[in-house]
Formats: structure tokens, sequence, C-alpha cells
């Protein structure tokens, strides 16, 4: 079952229909696209059951990102998130005048003028010090809380590095044979 949550945004003629699925207890649940579960109490607490390859392995299950509220960063995930093409990836933001090891929270989706891309967040400083040294990090969405009835917005990542199998075997390849 689809359904649609509306969220009003600073104006009565600015209004954004939000699509996810609803699910009953027992129901398989669709990978990679927002749902909840219809006996949650919260209505706008949704879930993102993501895949990704055997390379990856989860860093962190549910990490926050901070700064979401920021430059109105909550209207351009909402405006995103439902996209059959939605994607979240991290990137390295090394010129960042507060943190070194920053690490940018991005999103992309196609709109009918094209990709667009926006920027969510940073993970926190912690997060992205303990990671300066991993290579590749991919991330994928978790839960978000839509910010209705005056409830905040929150959102939160898996975040996925290379796993160690798959680092052995490309140490493997780069050696001479």
């Amino acid at each position: 079952m689809i359904s649609l949550l509306k969220r009003l945004f600073g104006g009565s003629s600015s209004t954004k229909e939000f699509k996810f699925l609803i699910y009953d207890r027992g129901d398989t649940i669709e990978k990679n696209r927002w749902y909840r579960l219809s006996h949650w109490e919260r209505p706008n607490f949704l879930k993102y059951d993501a895949t990704w390859s055997k390379d990856w392995k989860v860093y962190s299950a549910e990490e926050n990102i901070a700064g979401v509220t920021h430059e109105d960063r909550q209207r351009k995930f909402l405006e995103l998130a439902d996209k059959n093409d939605f994607t979240v990836y991290l990137e390295r933001e090394q010129k960042n005048k507060f943190d070194k090891n920053a690490i940018k929270v991005m999103v992309s989706a196609s709109e009918q003028s094209g990709k667009r891309i926006e920027q969510l967040g940073y993970l926190s400083k912690e997060i992205a010090k303990e990671l300066k040294n991993e290579p590749e990090l991919d991330a994928r969405p978790n839960t978000v809380l839509i910010p209705v009835s005056g409830s905040p917005f929150s959102l939160t990542l898996k975040i996925l590095v290379r796993s160690q199998a798959y680092k052995k075997k490309q140490t493997r390849k780069g050696e001479p044979e």
C-alpha cells in the first residue's frame, strides 16, 4: 500500500507529498524503498531497508547526520528521497576550515530538469576522524523522522566501508604474477 504524507513548508501554498509504503506485520518488505509498519505509533517515522554488495560491510548501523536542518536541507531531502533513483553517498571535504576530516552527506536523484545533487549535512567529527584512513566509503539511508505536527526532522544512515575480503582481493590483484 502506498501512502502520502503531506508536510507544510512555511506557507499554505507550499506542500510536498512524500510517498512511502505501509506494511502489516508479516508482509514482505520491499528493498530500497521508504516504509513504515501499520502498527507503529509515529506515522512520520520511516525506515529504509537498503541493499549493497558483499564487497561492503556496515561500519555504523545508525549514524545521525549533523546539520540536516541548516540551509533548508530537510526540504531538499523530502523533495528527492522518494524518487526511484534516490542515492545517498559520502564525500570528503579536506578543505573544510573547521574539520580537516569532514565528510559530507550527499544525495542525488533525477528530476525533469536532470540529475539533482544536494548536501544534507555532515557525519559527526568523531566518526569522520575514525574513518579518515578508510579509502572508500559509502552510505545507505536508514531512518527518517519527517517533521510534521511540530516534531523535529532527523535522518540516520548506515555507513559502509570496504570489506576485508574485498581489500585482500584488491591487494592480490596488485601483486606481480
